[in-house]
């Protein structure tokens, strides 16, 4: 008894199955229509729909032959000062520190964007809400910075950034000119903070020249004001040579009176100017004409200064015009060969499919209703 239920079963299954193939070869017609509809509007999505093509780039730290004319400055500037040389490696990872940072940045991607021939296009004749939307969608989607992971891939050292645009050639382009823009403004930000630093240092020598300069002009001032007035003494005191007045054997007042002249007078043994007249006219009279003919003698540290002054002011300015890289190419802009979207063979395909699945579906459902009817 259940083996006839079983067969009989079987039976009706195999029978539905063939009613269902021949239905469907019935409407081959039908099938084949609907198949060729749907594919033909995924084909025109494919090839109508707007392109994508990712140009790709990978960066690393620049070398020496980056860092270029820069690194001569800095070198030049610390030689200059008699500081310790700059450390290369350590200026090339402060410099792509800024480039990564940077290139992370919204605000800098919105600043390059906003300038760029691709955003220009794009924004052409919008309203400015939808403006927005293409310089989020650039910014944001289009671009993108990708640092390796380390525990993944501990071998990785570069940092891949894309851009993503309707053209290769676009693409390509965009994304060396961000590249570029980010480069610029990472050196920027280095260079601003040494030419403040070189303008404070600048700024201190120069203060101390000319502290230098005043002090020993103003003592100069004051000795040839005690001079005179020792000279004057002398006159009215009758005093012509000191060997006249001091005992010859009495050395230790001969040389208090010689060497007092200096100033600061305060400090002086001949402070109260009871033996500065005492060197005699003659005497102060050679120190006056020799103190009012020649310059000022300058100590070792106003030259040292001096010359200091004399190279950073135009190492300054050639430190304002620099130019330098805060990356190195490991991989340059590439030019793509293959689109992102749309694929066009996988839609192609996929029409196919969903139109083969949709005609069956609509056959199927069409001869059920049919069936429905005729046996009301």
């Amino acid at each position: 008894m259940a083996g006839s239920l079983r067969e009989t079963k079987q039976s009706s299954d195999d029978i539905d199955l063939i009613e269902i193939i021949r239905v469907l070869w019935d409407k081959k017609v039908w099938i084949i229509l609907t198949t060729f509809i749907t594919t033909l509007l995924a084909g025109i999505y494919a090839f109508t729909a707007k392109e994508q093509w990712t140009s790709k780039a990978t960066v690393i730290a620049p070398k020496l032959t980056e860092l270029g004319e820069y690194l001569s400055v800095r070198r030049e500037y610390n030689r200059i000062l008699r500081v310790d040389p700059i450390d290369p490696n350590a200026l090339s990872a402060r410099l792509f520190n800024n480039f990564n940072r940077l290139a992370q940045s919204q605000d800098t991607k919105n600043e390059f964007f906003i300038a760029s021939n691709v955003y220009k296009k794009l924004v052409e004749g919008k309203e400015d809400r939808e403006q927005r939307a293409v310089l989020f969608k650039l910014s944001n989607e289009n671009t993108s910075f990708i640092i390796p992971d380390a525990k993944k891939d501990p071998n990785a050292i570069g940092r891949t950034v894309s851009f993503s645009a309707e053209t290769p050639i676009e693409a390509q382009d965009t994304l060396g000119e961000l590249i570029q823009y980010i480069n610029h403004r990472a050196f920027a930000i280095e260079l601003d903070d040494f030419l403040v630093d070189f303008q404070n240092v600048l700024t201190s020598l120069q203060y101390e020249k000319s502290l230098i300069q005043e002090d020993l002009s103003v003592n100069k001032s004051i000795q040839l004001e005690n001079l005179n007035k020792a000279y004057e003494t002398a006159q009215k005191a009758g005093v012509k040579e000191y060997s006249k007045v001091f005992n010859q054997s009495d050395t230790a007042n001969i040389a208090a009176a010689l060497s007092d002249t200096k100033i600061p007078l305060s400090d002086s043994k001949l402070a109260d100017g009871s033996y500065l007249f005492m060197l005699g006219e003659k005497y102060l009279k050679a120190q006056i004409d020799v103190a009012s003919e020649k310059g000022i003698v300058y100590p070792p540290r106003y030259y040292q200064i001096d010359y200091q002054i004399e190279q950073l002011e135009p190492l300054l300015e050639k430190a304002k015009t620099v130019k330098t890289k805060a990356y190195r190419y490991q991989a340059s802009p590439d030019y793509p060969i293959n689109k992102d979207k749309p694929k066009t063979v996988i839609i192609l395909l996929l029409g196919v499919i969903a139109g083969g699945v949709l005609g069956c579906l609509f056959v199927l459902f069409n001869s059920l209703v049919s069936k429905e009817k005729a046996n009301k």
